[in-house]
């Protein structure tokens, strides 16, 4: 264990065990999970994990030091939470029995979701390790807590503590992250944004269905259709219609393909759906973008934002 044989010495949390002599304790490789009640002591921290506790019984003059700041007390009721961002300098010494929900979410795998899901280049969690109230976290403390003391012997799935570390990691990338969160209020990530065009443009001659788009990035139809529409404009429906138009003018232009393969080629159930497609949007026929190619410059080009 990692707890000093020397009474007044401190835990050390180290990256196998962060959150030492906390009892019941559960990992997976997206992080670790502990619970217990637990007497006054110490603790000293510097982890590649961030660290998120929360308190079930109120505490007085609380010490803690982050980095190399002065030790500050603190006073906090139930239900408050400490976070502690991955590599930070920390110790903790507190002067009563404590009942706690700990969290370690492992910093690389945060960067991970940081990365795939923000557009961020890295998970910076900004916190200074102070008592603050955030119900979701005590949501998660509380689910935590429920299922750890339910059953000592029983494990918990591994799914189920993902499901929670999961919430928690989207929940501090959005709360305490730095940068813009491209993928909140409901809106398209460049990621996600940047998957749909491709999966587009490799399918201008199939039919594409909405459920099929949706499934690119992990939505549902309505959601796409809501997240689409912030992002665009438009929906996806037409997006692809002009996408379609786009390489159809292209392709007309060079003068090589009929106009009849041009337009299954394209996407369209004939050259006569082209034709009436294209003089609807463009106020154009093939034929006359085919007469004009001279003119090169094309109609109504879709804005990558």
């Amino acid at each position: 264990m990692a707890r000093s044989d020397h009474p007044g010495f401190p835990d050390v949390a180290t990256a196998d065990e962060p959150v030492p002599n906390w009892g019941r304790l559960v990992r997976t490789d997206v992080g670790t999970a502990a619970w217990n009640k637990r007497e006054a002591g110490e603790i000293s921290q510097t982890i590649p994990h961030h660290l998120v506790l929360l308190s079930f019984l109120p505490f007085m003059n609380r010490e803690t030091r982050l980095g190399g700041a002065r030790i500050r007390t603190a006073n906090a009721t139930s239900g408050m939470c400490e976070i502690v961002p991955a590599g930070a300098d920390y110790w903790a010494r507190w002067h009563e029995p404590k009942e706690v929900a700990a969290f370690a979410l492992s910093a690389s795998w945060l960067d991970t979701v940081a990365r795939d899901n923000f557009d961020l280049p890295a998970a910076t969690v900004m916190a200074d390790a102070l008592p603050m109230l955030d119900r979701r976290v005590a949501v998660l403390g509380s689910m935590l807590r429920d299922e750890l003391q339910s059953d000592d012997n029983a494990a918990m799935p591994d799914l189920q503590l993902n499901s929670l570390l999961n919430l928690l990691g989207f929940h501090l990338l959005k709360q305490y992250g730095v940068g813009k969160l491209k993928h909140e209020l409901g809106t398209l990530s460049d990621r996600q944004f940047n998957r749909l065009r491709d999966y587009m443009a490799a399918h201008l001659a199939d039919t594409v269905r909405l459920d099929d788009i949706a499934i690119v990035v992990g939505l549902s139809s309505s959601q796409l259709l809501r997240t689409f529409r912030r992002r665009t404009g438009t929906s996806p429906h037409r997006y692809l219609t002009r996408m379609r138009l786009d390489h159809a003018r292209t392709l007309i232009v060079d003068g090589i393909m009929p106009l009849s393969e041009i337009a299954l080629t394209c996407g369209f159930s004939s050259q006569s759906h082209l034709t009436s497609v294209m003089r609807r949007e463009d106020g154009l026929t093939p034929g006359t973008v085919r007469v004009s190619s001279g003119q090169r410059k094309p109609v109504g080009r879709l804005s990558s934002s």
